[in-house]
């Protein structure tokens, strides 16, 4: 205590003062620095002024420490001793330096939107906004040059979708609307576009033939564990009702998946009979929307189905599926056949009601093992039966323009019973040798198909006098008919492939196929007023096909850049025929001579250009050759021709693909020209009034053009996405009236254009529009005579989302149909509307109130042009309806 008085009584003798000055490392004053002092007796409080000054006064400790601090300059301490003389001291200016932080380093990464591969577009589905609980359907109208149409049909790249693979394989077979409507969009890591040319060259690696389109959905490594379903059902207005379930389970590469559904809204589950491959562009595929509902008729469809695959050891794996649909359909419809003679034309119009019902079982499975590192093989065996119920009912009035004064009216009801085993077997095997490239592959493909069917048909007509309205004398006509047929089709093919390597960058391909094809048919035709057999219009016939290719194939590619293949083939012809009972038999030997060749430049990493020709032969179907007289349609006589020869189609593609990766913009376009050797063309003769006699035969001198361009880019920030697409085709048809050439010529030109726009989670927009022009002339009458059609289409869809829950939806489209017959003619204004709400635990239920065709116009008008045939038709679709729905959908993970 005596220490403490004396020091406090020193201290009150020796207070002191301090003051300074800070700067920064330019020597400028520092404004706003805390400076602290403190000592043993002290703890005081500064902040510099406008020069940088600060000043401290009443000092009692014997020595102190001052802390220098300011935002964005390090912090800096001092010390000082007390035995400065006097009672001030002036330090030395404070230099604070500047405050140098190391940030943790921030990646900014940018997904590549589409990556473009030799034959294969893939779209990186993290560079696109899929909202969530989204389907893939929904997810394929985000990518540029893909389209779904309201059936689930994809339209990728020009082309129809076949079927769809999840880790390169086949879900439910490949069914497209199975896995477009049941994948979650939020599994998916990546959507491939793929060119694909069959097993065979998958192993040989020559690709020789035109390919099919698919898709590959590529999983995400966390999701190939994941067992997911969905449960939904719906009722509305006019008795409209939708049902659905499903359950899938992945495990690691095992899938297990089985689904079911019943609706009479158009809705499928699996699609019926797979879509055009092989190269063949669809037609319609204009319309960039999905907004109009294509369906003809209102169906009613009951589907079920399981699918399965797995790896049941390390070498062996197995993929099948078993589905079940039953569609019953019933368009009514009327339609306008014009068909051109020389000089004059028979225009049919016809009013009709056709009911069907249809069931077909399916199952399908692909085995494949990997023997050893050098022999693989695959079997895929499919086993289906379908039968068809069907009645047609129609109403026609024939007119011919050489005799204006007869009209025809026919009356015409048909019932038909069908069914339809169909057997398929498909053999891969291919062994691989100790020089690296060397391979031998074969295959081999087999099928039966057999098709009972009786139908029952009345038809009767009689010819009006078109002033007076009444019957002219002996001109009624009637005839009931009971036709039973049996027909039963074998099918071969077996291609051998033995592939040896020239050096690095080069192969040889030495390959043999046989194919075959074996049909024998039997009609029974009955007169059923008179229950007496008509022998004129039975038949027992057999029909076999055989070719053998022999052929040579080189194929040269330089570091991936530039690859080209040069090939020849010969291949021997056999048609042969006979009918059973009557010495009457037909047979037809060629040869066919097929060069091929080939080249892909791939011009720098992101662009690429093709040129292909292919040579391939078509054979004659069997209503072409049949040789009988076919009154199953009494106004318009099927002739058959056991003479004709198969085609030989020469076939030149060129392709140009760009892909602007920085851009995200996407550029295709091609160009195909055909040109067809002993084409099969109709022969067409007039023997009466109205009633028509067609014929078939080869003729040369058919050709046709056809090209199409794609252009997709995004705009303004990438939030507008504007998509292009033309086509022009031009066909040079050949037909024959009473023996006379004619050509056809037909010409349509297409052009549509989609911008989509997207405002984050707040709004989604699209707009359509679409234009199509239809030109036919023919050339055998000295008036040439023109059909001139055209189609133009408004479309606007839109989404809005009032918060996470709720949401409105639109879609309205417009078509202007002109050219087309009055009879058939129809400018439709379709508009559905929808409201939701999403609610449970992640928002796995949504309820849907929506509205379809609130303007009841849905009317589906199509033309069609076959030889001097100009066909324009207009059936019924599904009509306005309201609909709740409720849709329930689960997930769940396994523990980690």
């Amino acid at each position: 205590m005596f220490l403490f008085v004396s020091l406090q009584a020193f201290a009150q003798n020796q207070r002191k003062e301090v003051s300074g000055v800070v700067i920064d490392t330019a020597g400028t004053p520092l404004v706003g620095v805390n400076v602290r002092l403190t000592s043993i007796l002290d703890t005081l409080l500064s902040v510099t002024n406008n020069k940088g000054a600060y000043h401290f006064s009443n000092i009692i400790g014997p020595e102190f420490r001052l802390t220098f601090s300011m935002i964005g300059h390090k912090i800096l301490e001092r010390s000082y001793p007390a035995t400065f003389p006097g009672v001030t001291m002036q330090l030395l200016p404070t230099i604070l330096p500047p405050q140098q932080t190391l940030l943790k380093e921030i990646l900014i990464n940018r997904v590549q939107p589409i990556v473009m591969k030799e034959d294969t577009i893939q779209y990186n589905m993290d560079a696109y906004q899929v909202r969530p609980n989204s389907l893939l359907e929904e997810a394929l109208k985000l990518l540029p040059n893909v389209q779904v149409r309201r059936d689930g049909t994809v339209i990728a790249h020009g082309k129809q979708i076949s079927r769809v693979q999840v880790d390169s394989k086949n879900f439910f077979g490949g069914e497209v609307l199975t896995a477009t409507r049941n994948l979650p969009a939020e599994f998916i890591q990546s959507i491939q576009v793929i060119d694909y040319y069959g097993d065979m060259a998958n192993s040989t690696g020559i690709k020789d033939s035109e390919p099919e389109k698919i898709l590959n959905i590529v999983l995400k490594e966390d999701k190939k564990k994941v067992l997911f379903g969905q449960v939904t059902g719906g009722g509305g207005t006019v008795g409209r009702y939708i049902g659905s379930m499903g359950i899938n389970n992945y495990n690691d590469g095992q899938e297990f998946s089985m689904l079911g559904s019943f609706n009479n809204t158009n809705t499928s589950l699996f699609s019926y009979g797979a879509p055009t491959g092989g190269g063949i562009r669809e037609r319609g595929n204009v319309d960039l929307t999905g907004m109009t509902d294509p369906v003809d008729g209102v169906n009613t469809t009951n589907s079920a189905g399981v699918s399965y695959s797995d790896d049941v050891s390390e070498k062996v794996s197995v993929y099948g599926k078993y589905t079940f649909t039953n569609r019953r359909n019933r368009t009514v419809g009327n339609s306008v056949l014009e068909s051109v003679f020389d000089g004059y034309n028979i225009v049919k119009q016809e009013e009709k009601v056709v009911e069907t019902d249809n069931i077909n079982h399916l199952m399908a499975w692909d085995i494949e093992a990997q023997l050893n590192p050098r022999n693989y093989l695959k079997i895929s065996p499919s086993l289906s039966y379908s039968t068809v119920d069907g009645d047609h009912e129609s109403n026609d009035t024939i007119k011919n323009s050489r005799y204006r004064q007869m009209i025809s009216e026919r009356v015409y009801q048909a019932g038909e019973k069908m069914s339809s085993p169909n057997f398929d077997m498909d053999v891969l095997y291919s062994r691989a040798f100790d020089k690296p490239g060397r391979k031998f592959v074969v295959n081999m493909q087999g099928k039966f198909l057999s098709r009972d069917k009786l139908e029952d048909i009345s038809d009767s007509f009689e010819n009006i006098n078109a002033n007076t309205g009444l019957p002219i004398q002996d001109g009624a006509y009637s005839f009931s008919q009971l036709v039973e047929s049996d027909n039963q089709n074998r099918v071969g093919r077996v291609k051998a492939a033995y592939v040896e390597p020239i050096d690095k960058s080069s192969i040889l391909e030495v390959s043999y196929e046989y194919n075959y094809t074996a049909i024998d048919s039997r009609r029974s035709v009955w007169d059923s007023s008179r229950a007496l057999p008509v022998d004129s219009l039975s038949l027992d016939y057999t029909y076999f096909f055989e070719s053998n290719r022999m052929g040579l194939i080189y194929q040269m590619e330089q570091s991936k850049r530039f690859r080209y293949t040069l090939g020849f083939a010969v291949q021997p012809l056999l048609l042969q025929g006979q009918t059973l009972g009557v010495d009457s038999i037909t047979q037809h030997r060629n040869v066919n001579l097929i060069p091929s060749a080939g080249f892909r430049l791939r011009i720098n990493d992101e662009s690429e250009l093709s040129v292909e020709y292919l040579g391939t032969n078509n054979q004659p179907n069997f209503s072409q050759i049949q040789p009988i007289r076919d009154l199953t349609n009494s106004q318009n006589i099927i002739i058959g021709n056991g003479e004709l020869k198969a085609e030989f189609i020469n076939r030149i593609t060129t392709r140009f693909r760009q892909t602007k990766m920085g851009r995200n913009q996407f550029f295709e376009a091609q160009l195909a020209l055909n040109q067809v050797q002993n084409k099969i063309v109709t022969n067409r003769s007039n023997p009466t009034s109205t009633v028509q006699e067609t014929s078939f035969r080869n003729s040369p001198g058919y050709f046709d053009a056809r090209g199409y361009y794609m252009f997709s880019t995004p705009m303004f920030h990438n939030d507008l996405q504007l998509n292009l697409n033309g086509t022009t085709d031009y066909v040079n048809n050949i037909s024959y009236v009473d023996d006379k050439k004619n050509f056809g010529r037909n010409f349509i030109y297409s052009q549509a254009v989609q911008m989509r726009y997207t405002l984050e989670d707040m709004v989604e927009t699209e707009f359509n529009s679409s234009y199509t022009f239809n030109r036919t002339r023919y050339t055998l009458s000295d008036d040439n005579v023109i059909n001139n059609a055209n189609s133009v289409l408004f479309g606007l869809a839109g989404k809005g989302y009032f918060s996470d829950n709720w949401a409105f939806g639109f879609d309205l489209s417009h078509r202007l149909n002109t050219g087309y017959s009055s009879f058939v003619n129809a400018n439709p204004t379709l508009l559905n509307a929808y409201v939701e709400c999403t609610f449970l635990a992640n928002n796995m239920a949504l309820l849907r109130l929506q509205g379809f065709d609130l303007f009841n116009q849905n009317t589906g008008v199509t033309r069609e042009v076959m030889g001097t045939d100009v066909l324009d038709m207009r059936n019924n679709r599904l009509a306005r309806y309201f609909m709740l729905s409720l849709n329930i959908r689960l997930q769940k993970y396994p523990n980690k």
